[in-house]
């Protein structure tokens, strides 16, 4: 078993943030390129076009070697049209269910218009939804394709299958703060 870091780097102007997955590679030796144009195409897909996915990188995890890089400097593939978009602090929450235990939890940034919101409570449209969990089954159907497994970072649990949760998650309020005394 071998398991890779994956990572897409994604930017607007001089900022830029990663979404990291694991997975492993099972008897191959680096991730599959099939792979890697599922990550792009599962990234392009969760992106607004005012976003661009810079590269996707990789690298055998843990460790400290330099990442492998396949560069793609493409937009994203949904267009805002008249919509106003949201903060990117306000993310899909994407929970990754496997066998056992907690779910692995994924945030998706860059996606969120207000035209995607179904009420006043900042809940997104079914839809929208549906349409995110077909992404990202397709990402791990490619995956198993492949040959390949995703997991749980270090405690190597395989993900079985995603969902979505319907409420905007803010990024932000999910980290510790410090208090001062």
């Amino acid at each position: 078993m071998a398991v890779w870091e994956v990572r897409a780097v994604v930017s607007y102007g001089d900022r830029s943030w990663e979404n990291v997955w694991h997975v492993d590679i099972g008897i191959n030796t680096d991730v599959p390129p099939d792979l890697i144009l599922a990550f792009e195409t599962f990234h392009l897909d969760t992106l607004l076009d005012l976003f661009t996915l810079q590269r996707i990188v990789r690298r055998p995890f843990p460790s400290t070697d330099e990442f492998i890089e396949v560069l793609v400097g493409t937009v994203g593939a949904n267009a805002v049209g008249a919509a106003h978009v949201l903060p990117l602090w306000n993310t899909v929450r994407m929970l990754l269910q496997g066998g056992s235990g907690r779910p692995g939890v994924k945030f998706i940034r860059g996606f969120l218009t207000d035209a995607m919101l179904s009420d006043e409570a900042n809940h997104i449209t079914p839809a929208i939804l549906t349409a995110l969990e077909g992404h990202l089954n397709d990402l791990l159907n490619a995956g198993t394709a492949a040959g390949c497994t995703f997991v749980f970072g270090a405690d190597d649990r395989p993900v079985a299958s995603g969902i979505t949760q319907s409420a905007i998650q803010m990024r932000q309020q999910h980290r510790k703060r410090r208090r001062s005394v």
